[in-house]
């Protein structure tokens, strides 16, 4: 039996560990969590039987980093079920930045987290091994008596059946995990939340805790001070501060727009449309509600149902209606509307109708996961032929909004997935158009192998956060080439030989869906936005009462020049006033005070604590008014 390691090979008689390899070709197992080798993930106590290449994964690898946290699920297990023997047991997998344990018949709350925090520092402690066993149905069923979420598992899983046993404790599981408990050094349980089992709202609701853990005390300190600047940028956080929008439970995951956040979308609208107009769009509006029936000759019904808001709402129709989740399949009634030819194409059609989608109250998330939301969205009929030029169109587009925003961009491209629709011919060419247009536009990009929709191949846009790791970056855009949708409805254009032809739909989607746009560039900006899209874009403040006239007058010269301003007379000091314009990231404070109203003149303050003396209120207007025109990034 031979291992290569680095390119490296050496030969063993009988079947080996890896703890056992890596002592005798000289690697330090210090931080080592888990073994890697052709077939996967194994812990690193477990027999290899064959030739194989081998890796030794630490917390500083995105596997290694799963298997810990997976690890750490388990042990919360534990310690709940020390604490809670009542409590069962059902699934805790590791997710993007920690974990969670999903328990049945277990009723705590934010404030018993220190409690099993600490009940988890005793597990640590104890240097329990994770022990890998193989058992039959038969057994696990026994060993897991009484617990129908395990029973349910067990009746779907397949053979070999694995659970590991970590002193009394244990869980049916695959595995790997790390050597033993003490490996978990420093753990933080974040919260408690609610979940449905195997995400169905009709089933059992179960109580989810959430929590992360680092193999050193340092790691966790880390991770509190980066937690408490991410906290500065959590929109949800910035909405409420800024009186932007409202949560409410009246209505889980549709947000209520404030005054203020109203006017940040509505700008945010407004951009989107001007672009279509420079871009040759024309826009059309399709009704809310339709017959299912669209949805099922689309394919999205038979994947998607469950998403939908479904109802039969007469009684005397017996056909079943939804609200619209997605756009795609309206703009073939208006392609339809008359005869096209291929001088019609492309044929650019935007639809900002409002989309509704049933997520899960778990999933949802502020602006950034809703179940209402308006989308920047576009249907582009084109010939084969015109799918590249369209395109870099679209990348034109992008990088003209992107820059508004300083947004980077992170560039991926799915391509076929073995269940597909369209020939291998077309697929060739709808993918070289994508590959030549990011190369065109110098972008690298990621490709993610059979990633792609059923129906066509596609560039999904991630634009970096405030950390600019990639691994926290939002989906924001994404550019979809669809060989399925006209064929579907029998879409047709009399192409030069006058003869009918399919044409292609590019789904186009430059700023996602307005409300999720809106919550990123918050988030990204700590709720600072640019002058133009600011909902205050000017604030004055009277020195003393006797000044209230004469900021009267500033005012109502900047208003009628369109400049959203407010005025705050208020007896507080001006440290208070201006204190209070900061945290309302107010681009610009106008002060006025005997010497200014003497002058004629005025004191501009703007976000970064400058301010400039004796300036004149016409020139502040003209610049302000120049800034907001061409929407410029600097104030």
């Amino acid at each position: 039996m031979e291992i290569t390691y680095n390119n490296e090979k050496k030969k063993f008689d009988s079947s080996v560990s890896p703890i056992e390899i890596a002592k005798s070709i000289g690697v330090q197992l210090k931080d080592v969590l888990v073994a890697k080798i052709d077939t996967g993930l194994i812990d690193l106590t477990r027999k290899i039987n064959k030739s194989t290449k081998i890796e030794f994964l630490k917390f500083d690898s995105r596997e290694g980093k799963e298997v810990f946290w997976h690890s750490s699920a388990h042990i919360m297990a534990a310690a709940i079920k020390r604490l809670y023997p009542e409590a069962l047991l059902t699934l805790g997998p590791a997710i993007d930045e920690g974990f969670y344990y999903d328990f049945y018949n277990l009723k705590i709350g934010d404030n018993d987290l220190p409690k099993i925090e600490k009940e988890m520092k005793k597990i640590v402690d104890e240097d329990s091994k994770f022990l890998r066993k193989e058992v039959s149905k038969k057994e696990a069923l026994e060993l897991f008596k009484g617990n129908t979420f395990k029973a349910e598992i067990l009746e779907d899983a397949e053979l070999p059946i694995t659970v590991y046993e970590t002193g009394e404790f244990m869980d049916i599981c695959r595995g790997p995990h790390v050597p033993s408990t003490r490996y978990i050094k420093a753990v933080k349980l974040l919260k408690v939340a609610g979940a449905y089992w195997r995400g169905d709202s009709k089933r059992e609701v179960l109580t989810r805790i959430y929590g992360v853990s680092f193999p050193s005390k340092n790691e966790l300190d880390e991770y509190n001070k980066f937690e408490a600047e991410r906290s500065k940028h959590d929109h949800k956080k910035i909405g409420r501060e800024l009186e932007l929008f409202e949560i409410s439970s009246w209505s889980p995951g549709s947000p209520f727009f404030l005054p203020d956040g109203t006017i940040i979308y509505n700008e945010l609208l407004k951009l989107a449309k001007e672009m279509d107009r420079k871009y040759g769009y024309q826009e059309i509006i399709t009704p809310i509600i339709a017959k299912s029936e669209v949805w099922k000759i689309s394919g999205h019904y038979e994947k998607y149902r469950e998403n939908m808001y479904r109802a039969s709402p007469f009684a005397v129709e017996e056909d079943e209606y939804a609200l619209k989740p997605m756009n795609c399949p309206f703009s073939t009634v208006v392609f339809k509307s008359k005869t096209r030819s291929y001088r019609d194409l492309p044929l650019r059609l935007s639809d900002y109708g409002f989309l509704h989608r049933y997520e899960l109250e778990g999933a949802l998330d502020g602006l950034l996961r809703t179940r209402i939301l308006e989308q920047n969205d576009a249907h582009i009929y084109v010939t084969e032929d015109q799918i590249e030029g369209e395109i870099l169109k679209l990348f034109d587009m992008l990088k003209e909004v992107y820059s508004l925003f300083k947004l980077t961009p992170i560039m991926t491209l799915a391509t076929r997935p073995k269940q597909r629709i369209g020939s291998d011919e077309v697929w060739d060419k709808a993918e070289k158009a994508l590959k030549n247009a990011l190369e065109k536009n110098g972008y690298e990009y990621t490709i993610k192998e059979g990633d792609g929709a059923f129906y066509g191949p596609k560039i999904d846009i991630y634009v970096l956060d405030f950390t600019g790791k990639p691994e926290s970056a939002y989906a924001a855009s994404t550019f979809q080439v669809d060989f399925n949708l006209a064929n579907r409805f029998d879409v047709r254009y009399v192409g030069s030989d006058n003869k009918e032809h399919v044409p292609v739909v590019v789904h186009r989607s430059v700023m996602g869906s307005i409300g999720r746009f809106m919550g990123i560039i918050l988030s990204n900006g700590g709720g600072e936005l640019p002058l133009w899209i600011s909902p205050k874009q000017v604030r004055i403040l009277s020195l003393t009462e006797r000044n209230n006239a004469y900021a009267k007058k500033v005012y109502d010269k900047l208003f009628e020049a369109g400049i959203r301003v407010d005025i705050n007379e208020s007896n507080s000091t001006l440290e208070y006033k201006i204190r209070e314009s900061q945290l309302m990231k107010i681009p610009y404070v106008l002060i006025v005070g005997d010497k200014e109203e003497s002058a004629n003149r005025i004191a501009v303050r703007t976000l970064d604590g400058k301010t400039r003396y004796g300036v004149n209120l016409a020139d502040f207007i003209k610049d302000l008014e120049q800034k907001i025109r061409t929407r410029a990034l600097q104030i």
